[in-house]
């Protein structure tokens, strides 16, 4: 067994460990941070397209009408 104190093992460990741990804590929290971003990026280009084709149909349809009117003159 060692001749260290059970506080003093755990200090080594501890400063033997938390480097590391810490380091992939922060490269798991900065991809996850990365991933929501894109996810917002898909999901705002996604909701873009939409608005955009509602309003291509709505004008086009309006458009449409507009000739019907006129055509009926």
């Amino acid at each position: 067994m060692s001749n260290q104190s059970p506080e003093q093992l755990c200090n080594d460990l501890v400063s033997q460990y938390a480097p590391g741990i810490s380091r992939s804590m922060l490269i798991q929290a900065t991809a996850q941070a990365l991933g929501n971003a894109a996810h917002n990026a898909s999901f705002a280009q996604q909701q873009q397209n939409i608005i955009i084709n509602s309003n291509t149909a709505l004008s086009t349809s309006i458009i449409h009408a507009i000739g019907a009117a006129y055509a009926k003159k």
